[in-house]
C-alpha cells in the first residue's frame, strides 16, 4: 500500500462531513482489493474510518452512493474478519453456525454475515444470502452501529432500534458474538 494512499485516507478523514461524503467514493474505489493490507498495517487508521462513519448519515450516503456504500461494507467486514482472527475472546463466543442478513428500512443497504463455528470465523459483505437463519431490519445507521460497535446488540434489540426475524436462540448467540466484537473494535 502506497504512502500516498495512506496520506489520502488520513486527509479525507480530517475533512468535514460534506467533504468526507464527497471524497469517500473515490477513496473507497482506490482502497478496493487492498483492504487487508490497509487494515493489517494501519489498524488505528481503520478505527478512524469506523469512527468517522458514525459522523455521517449512512442512509443518505447509501442513497447517493450505493456502490461506495457496498465498498464501505466490504471494508468493514474485512476488518471484522481480521479482528476475529486475532482475538481469542471473540473466537470463544463462536458456538454455532449462524447466517444473518442485514436489511436497512430507510435506504437500499443490504448485507450479510456468516458465523462459522468449526472455523471460528465471521465473514460478511454487501448483499443478502438465501436461507439466512436471521434477518435484522432497521435504519442503516443502527445496522452499521451493530457492526462497528456503536450499538450494543442486546440493548439495541430491547430498545427496539432494530427488528429480528428468526430463531431467538440463534439471535441470542449472534448477540453474544456481536457484543464481543463491539467490545474489541479499536477506537
Amino acid at each position: 500500500m502506497s504512502d500516498e494512499l495512506i496520506t489520502r485516507v488520513e486527509e479525507t478523514l480530517d475533512k468535514d462531513e460534506e467533504q468526507l461524503k464527497e471524497d469517500l467514493p473515490g477513496l473507497l474505489e482506490d482502497i478496493q482489493g487492498q483492504e487487508e493490507e490497509l487494515i493489517g498495517e494501519n489498524p488505528e487508521l481503520f478505527a478512524q474510518v469506523i469512527g468517522r462513519m458514525d459522523d455521517i448519515d449512512i442512509a443518505s450516503f447509501y442513497e447517493e452512493e450505493p456502490e461506495a456504500g457496498d465498498q464501505f461494507q466490504d471494508l468493514l467486514w474485512t476488518g471484522v474478519n481480521m479482528l476475529v482472527e486475532e482475538n481469542p475472546e471473540i473466537k470463544d463466543q463462536i458456538a454455532a453456525d449462524i447466517t444473518a442478513n442485514f436489511e436497512a428500512d430507510d435506504c437500499p443497504m443490504q448485507g450479510h454475515l456468516d458465523v462459522n463455528a468449526s472455523e471460528e470465523t465471521i465473514t460478511g459483505g454487501s448483499g443478502t444470502v438465501s436461507d439466512a437463519d436471521l434477518t435484522l431490519t432497521g435504519p442503516a445507521d443502527t445496522l452499521t452501529g451493530l457492526i462497528t460497535g456503536g450499538i450494543d446488540p442486546v440493548q439495541g434489540f430491547m430498545q427496539q432500534q432494530y427488528e429480528l426475524d428468526g430463531s431467538v436462540q440463534k439471535g441470542t448467540q449472534l448477540a453474544s458474538v456481536m457484543g464481543e466484537i463491539t467490545d474489541n473494535v479499536p477506537n
